[in-house]
């Protein structure tokens, strides 16, 4: 997979509320926004909830939807990043596979370009990849696929949700 520079520095958006906090306790609002709905939306893939994906992108805030495909693709490497350091049993029709059923609880107009993506990913097709991500609302989808769909390949539902759990506690996405 082609790594990209995260728009917030080396660390990525996934810490950025973090960051830029002005006093303790006070975050830049859009950021954390920002985390929440990806951790969100990743978690609703993994889930297989229309709902919660849905509710995940439903933000009037251009901040916020600037933000989230950085926030799914920190997701994303960090996943990335966990499977590949542990025994390599997973290969990239798994993915493919668990990608397309995971995929359908998403709206139907980004189904087949997340799906598309997703096989762009397993036959290291970077050009297809970079095209089939470039608009916001598709890139988040098809990260918030990848990485949903490479960690419950990998490991399975609940310990990809437990993950997830430890970055909203990391984040402070949740409450």
């Amino acid at each position: 997979m082609t790594s990209h520079p995260a728009p917030h520095g080396p660390h990525g958006s996934l810490m950025e509320a973090d960051r830029t906090r002005r006093r303790p306790g006070s975050a830049e609002p859009a950021g954390r926004e920002a985390t929440r709905r990806g951790l969100a939306l990743v978690r609703a893939y993994a889930r297989g909830d229309s709902a919660t994906i849905a509710a995940a992108l439903d933000t009037t805030d251009p901040a916020v939807r600037t933000q989230l495909p950085s926030v799914t693709r920190d997701v994303l490497r960090l996943v990335v990043g966990c499977v590949l350091s542990g025994p390599r049993t997973l290969t990239p029709a798994d993915v493919v596979r668990t990608a397309a059923r995971i995929a359908a609880a998403g709206p139907p107009r980004h189904e087949p370009g997340t799906v598309r993506a997703v096989r762009a990913w397993a036959s290291r097709d970077d050009a297809v990849l970079r095209t089939s991500w470039q608009d916001e609302a598709a890139g988040a989808h098809g990260r918030a696929v990848l990485a949903a769909a490479l960690a419950v390949a990998a490991w399975g539902e609940a310990p990809f949700l437990h993950l997830l759990a430890a970055f909203d506690e990391l984040t402070g996405a949740r409450g």
